[in-house]
């Protein structure tokens, strides 16, 4: 079962649909978009099909973003989640693989035996996600699927396909991978790199999935391949040594003037953090990601201020003293969240003043419990 849809206001669907996608800037090209172009350029070099580019709509259908593909319309994906709904039917598109399934068909229809043609979906996607420097709510990604005969759907195929991609983006890097089952691959994989000896997932991959050929009318004994979808943000930073993923917006002009290449990244001050723990009443289960976007939208023009958000703990009435509920203002049926809140700026310091006015306001915007409670505790 999944949540009830919530409905994007109209300013916010404008906000997204102006938001630049970094994958299009070219008067100077973003270090996004010049990683993109070293990928498919470095493919084509390495013996794999020029690359057909697919640019398509930020505002899709929920049959193309997630019925095509084939998710169960129960699955919480679907919920309001994980989804920014613009309507009952429509969606800001959570995963560039939303472009595939018409281009799919119309390649299968051209496509002559022994032929290999190579699809690249590049772009903007939207997510509620959580926050902190390896994630944001607005991620590029690219999908890069390859059509061919049967035959090629192998993992020897797939695993090529990964070390070439990783080879032109990253080269050098160490990666591991291990299993990961999508609804429209078989033999699914998820692939990380290791930085510092830690995984850092950059894409998901597999054998194109004869169920997915078979529901868009495609014959599985005529055509195979592969399905790939990679994190553009987070190639781009492994690849600069960037180390927050709010510095690829970031307006200050001594970051800027980093982003229109490919070079090592040159640390930008580090200005100190303020963290701050806040506990509120709140709605039983609500997850990090509904949290975090009301965090957000509480934030306003200060959201990029906010360098971390995580759930520290959960409490439920029964397992809290009389004066925690007290204080609190928790509310019969409510439960109490220990959020930790870091916050930073890029380019300059904040102040307590500023500290203090914005937590006051995300701590107004989610608490739910009695007026006038839930408390901060200094970090």
């Amino acid at each position: 079962m999944h949540s009830s849809k919530a409905y994007l206001c109209a300013r916010l669907v404008n906000e997204a649909l102006e938001l630049n996608d970094l994958t299009e800037l070219k008067h100077p090209a973003h270090a996004i978009g010049l990683l993109l172009d070293e990928v498919l350029e470095g493919l084509k070099a390495r013996g794999w099909p020029d690359a057909q580019v697919l640019r398509g709509p930020r505002i899709v259908s929920a049959q193309e973003n997630y019925g095509l593909l084939g998710y169960d319309p129960a699955e919480v994906t679907l919920g309001s989640e994980h989804t920014r709904w613009v309507d009952e039917h429509s969606l800001l598109r959570t995963q560039t693989t939303s472009q595939i399934p018409k281009a799919l068909q119309q390649a299968a229809q051209n496509r002559k035996a022994g032929e290999l043609i190579l699809l690249a979906a590049p772009g903007i996607t939207f997510r509620r996600d959580s926050r902190d420097r390896w994630h944001c709510a607005e991620p590029h990604q690219m999908d890069i699927w390859v059509l061919g005969d049967p035959q090629l759907s192998t993992r020897e195929h797939l695993l090529r396909l990964v070390a070439d991609i990783l080879e032109c983006s990253v080269p050098g890097m160490p990666w591991i991978y291990q299993s990961s089952p999508h609804h429209y691959t078989e033999g699914g994989i998820e692939v990380n790199l290791l930085l510092d000896k830690q995984p850092i997932e950059v894409l998901e991959c597999g054998c194109i999935a004869r169920s997915l050929l078979q529901r868009l009318g495609v014959d599985p004994a005529k055509h195979g391949g592969l399905a790939l979808g990679m994190g553009l943000d987070r190639l781009t930073m492994l690849r600069k040594g960037i180390p927050d993923i709010r510095l690829l917006r970031d307006p200050n002009e001594r970051v800027q003037a980093q982003l229109h290449d490919l070079l090592p990244w040159k640390a930008v001050s580090r200005l100190p953090a303020i963290s701050r723990d806040i506990s509120l009443a709140v709605t039983p289960g609500l997850s990090e990601e509904v949290l975090t976007e009301k965090m957000l939208l509480a934030a306003g023009d200060n959201a990029a201020w906010i360098e971390e958000m995580h759930i520290k703990g959960r409490w439920a009435m029964a397992d809290l003293p009389v004066q925690a509920i007290e204080r609190l203002g928790l509310l019969p049926g409510q439960e109490n969240v220990l959020l930790r809140v870091v916050l930073r700026d890029c380019s300059r310091s904040i102040t307590t003043s500023e500290a203090n006015a914005l937590y006051e306001r995300i701590q107004s915007a989610l608490h739910e419990g009695a007026e006038g409670g839930g408390y901060k505790i200094n970090g």
